[in-house]
């Protein structure tokens, strides 16, 4: 077994192996990551849009308002509107503050999973592209995914235009969550997947568009309605 495959489960290896095994010399393999849950723990653009509250960082907003519990209300009620939403309510702020905030908060981050960047990095190496399709902001899980095994600029996150060099709340579709992750990845990357990694519903739909899905929990918080799903359908289960 490769090593960097040695950490998950025999299932979970197996799928990836065989998937390997059964591509051409010269066919194009696409492996496509979720982020949050899944290359790392937790949710990175939620404690992101959190610090950007506390730090009093928005341009557009009532601070005499629960920001953040605004936005988790809207969650409860519609995840795709609600994620675009934390992404538009960073209008105003200049584009390159994004970045170095992004920069400095991925430096930060402590909750990468090195057994999932032992396997991004491995599959490069074996020449499977890889990308993150994330419904968090592009910016900060552009910031990221190095540190996760994923080159930078090979993520299809949420985004909004981007105007004389600063953030618009007009959104850049499709919103990459659910369907649209599907539909950013047919836009963006041009192929099916050979592999697609995901944790939560919200991947559905892409773990459903690649040729192997598998999915990844965490001890403790288990997606029991995804979970259902993989076992209907095969799909390996590796849990952290």
């Amino acid at each position: 077994m490769r090593s960097w495959l040695e950490p998950f489960s025999p299932e979970f290896s197996s799928v990836i192996e065989k998937g390997l095994a059964g591509c051409g010399k010269n066919q194009r393999k696409v492996a496509v990551f979720d982020a949050d849950g899944t290359l790392w723990d937790g949710d990175i653009g939620e404690a992101f849009l959190r610090w950007l509250i506390a730090a009093r960082k928005l341009r557009n907003v009532d601070y005499y308002q629960d920001i953040y519990a605004e936005y988790e209300a809207m969650v409860e009620v519609d995840r795709v509107r609600a994620y675009a939403h934390a992404c538009q309510l960073m209008a105003g702020l200049p584009l390159p503050e994004v970045q170095d905030w992004s920069a400095e908060y991925a430096y930060s981050w402590p909750n990468y999973r090195p057994a999932m960047r032992d396997l991004a990095l491995g599959l490069r190496s074996v020449g499977v592209e890889t990308w993150i399709v994330s419904a968090s902001n592009h910016w900060t899980v552009n910031e990221a995914g190095p540190r996760a095994g994923i080159p930078r600029d090979c993520c299809l996150g949420i985004r909004t235009e981007v105007v004389d060099q600063v953030l618009t709340d007009r959104l850049v579709l499709p919103v990459t969550c659910s369907q649209g992750k599907v539909d950013a990845i047919r836009k963006h990357i041009c192929a099916k997947p050979l592999f697609a990694f995901g944790d939560s519903m919200g991947d559905f739909e892409m773990l459903c568009l690649a040729r192997n899905g598998l999915v990844v929990q965490q001890h403790g918080h288990l997606r029991s309605e995804l979970l259902r799903h993989a076992d209907e359908r095969e799909w390996p289960v590796h849990v952290f």
